[in-house]
């Protein structure tokens, strides 16, 4: 069996995580979960050394994810009929596999293609940004199962979209187009049908090309500003700041000042 999910740093320091399950639009198995914590795991790494300075999720073939696989839901309800509901730990486990690249410290982009569906869309918000092809979809379908968004998907979506749209999406378990997703501010971008991998690829290069110290600090500064008092904010702010006025890329920053185009090595 192939790997369902696999990670690559290529030389423009993207560091690539492609769901591998074309055949079912990417559908989320156990097996998957376990891969994704593996590419979490191997992204943390590579950022270390900064050979990774931005990282792409991505699905294979024609779709992002469609969700969790059926046959996940089917477990877990003969579970629960034999008295076994899951464990918290082992829910705790699957939110921890899309945590994982929230917490990273360097920009990550979800490109969606297709359906972003129930799993799959809550995996797209948890990365920083999402860019999408005109025929992407995206929904919390978890309330067809009788079930709530239980991967971070009721902390992350209001925070994108607003209290009122993200109870709406949840409750009817209907779906939005790119379109729509964009005027919401769920997708920050849709980029060309023709050329998308490119198109992604390129728009996650030149985050990677930037000052890496000072981008990947910006997205958990503003995540965590929604819930801190504002002294505690601006305190974030300041230990942010003396970080970025120690680093090489200020340095180069300073030195290219007014006469070339710096060229951030992402210390």
């Amino acid at each position: 069996m192939r790997d369902r999910v696999t990670f690559a740093v290529g030389e423009d320091g993207v560091g690539v995580v492609t769901l591998e399950r074309p055949e079912k639009l990417n559908a989320m198995d156990h097996d998957t979960f376990e891969g994704l914590h593996a590419a979490g795991e191997q992204a943390a790494a590579a950022t270390v050394d900064r050979s990774c300075r931005a990282v792409l999720v991505t699905g294979a073939g024609r779709a992002f994810s469609a969700g969790l696989d059926v046959a996940l839901f089917g477990v877990q309800a003969g579970d629960v009929r034999a008295g076994r509901g899951p464990s918290d730990d082992w829910i705790a486990w699957l939110q921890q596999a899309f945590t994982a690249f929230e917490d990273l410290p360097v920009p990550t982009v979800a490109a969606v293609r297709g359906p972003a569906l129930g799993a799959g869309c809550q995996l797209a918000i948890a990365c920083h940004l999402r860019v999408a092809a005109p025929g992407a979809t995206f929904g919390l379908l978890e309330a067809r199962w009788g079930l709530v968004p239980d991967l971070g998907g009721t902390y992350r979506l209001p925070r994108l979209v607003g209290l009122g749209r993200a109870v709406d999406l949840a409750v009817t378990a209907r779906t939005v187009d790119a379109v729509t997703a964009l005027a919401w501010g769920l997708v920050d971008a849709v980029l060309p049908a023709d050329g998308f991998d490119e198109a992604a690829r390129a728009y996650t290069a030149a985050l990677a090309a930037g000052p890496t110290t000072a981008v990947g600090a910006v997205p958990g500064l503003m995540r965590s500003a929604l819930t801190r008092s504002r002294d505690d904010a601006l305190a974030a702010e300041r230990a942010a700041q003396a970080a970025c006025l120690a680093s090489a890329d200020f340095a180069e920053a300073a030195d290219a000042a007014g006469h070339r185009e710096p060229r951030f090595g992402g210390a």
